[in-house]
């Protein structure tokens, strides 16, 4: 079958006409879908009388109604979410910087990449207690834990993106009498930016898991502790309460971090879309 393939170039105003309508329609699709599993989630847990076991929206509902009434709901929150942040951002400092000076220069390259990955081969889980021991009970702990779970993703992204850095531009830019600094800024780092970005996104859940595995292990507050009160306790709807709550909570992040995203990368978006179809 032989055909003609036609490139056209389309305005950018058309583009995300285009794109906002077809992003409206998704969100439907997306909401209809949550819904219906809401409403079988309901039915299932009713009909087969296994509301012990999977609890139902509706008394996920009441717990968290419950939860944020005796005014838990905010400190705990707030709590987790100062120790998921801040974990966040020393482990993304540290992954970018390490994971960069590791990939550029060569050598500390293969000198130090089979140490990391031995530490990264270790089960993070059973690290928790130490942290205990080395920095206390108090947030400090899953702070920490937080950083090294985010350290690890940021920092092998990073690497990689490092490494994948056009050499021969690298060489041009230094015959050409670019200082190493002006390398560093106009070509390594905007190259490895998105494997940076794409770490960040991918550690962004995990500093919230580092926070949680901290209050399992040792903690009076925070909703990795109301998660363990309420397993303790066979009470499933709280349990599935403060997955939710973590779950939108992460969602809403990194919609944020996308945002974030979207504007320090502008300068990767083209002015015109370029699209191809092929005729018959």
């Amino acid at each position: 079958m032989s055909g003609i393939i036609e490139i056209r170039k389309i305005p950018r105003s058309r583009w995300r006409r285009k794109l906002s309508s077809e992003r409206a329609f998704d969100s439907f699709l997306q909401l209809a879908m949550l819904t219906g599993t809401l409403l079988l989630w309901e039915w299932l847990s009713t009909a087969l009388h296994a509301e012990f076991w999977v609890s139902r929206p509706s008394s996920v509902a009441q717990a968290m109604l419950v939860w944020a009434r005796s005014g838990n709901l905010a400190s705990d929150l707030k709590l987790t979410l100062t120790e998921a942040g801040i974990g966040f951002l020393i482990g993304s400092l540290a992954g970018a910087i390490v994971g960069f000076l590791l990939g550029w220069v060569d050598r500390l390259g293969r000198l130090f990449e089979p140490l990391v990955l031995s530490l990264y081969t270790l089960p993070k889980v059973a690290l928790a207690p130490l942290f205990v021991l080395w920095f206390g009970i108090g947030p400090l702990n899953k702070i920490m834990f937080s950083a090294l779970l985010v350290f690890f993703m940021v920092f092998f992204t990073t690497f990689q993106g490092t490494r994948q850095v056009d050499r021969d531009l690298v060489a041009n830019a230094r015959l050409l009498g670019a200082s190493p600094m002006s390398i560093w800024f106009k070509i390594a780092i905007p190259f490895a930016a998105v494997w940076v970005f794409t770490g960040i996104r991918i550690g962004l859940p995990y500093a919230l898991i580092g926070a949680i595995v901290g209050e399992f292990v040792a903690a009076d507050s925070g909703v990795g502790f109301r998660i363990k009160e309420a397993t303790s306790f066979f009470d499933t709807s709280a349990v599935f309460a403060g997955l939710i709550v973590l779950m939108a909570i992460s969602m809403v992040l990194l919609g944020l971090l996308k945002l974030i995203e979207l504007r320090l990368m502008r300068w990767q978006n083209p002015g015109d879309i370029i699209t191809t179809e092929i005729g018959a």
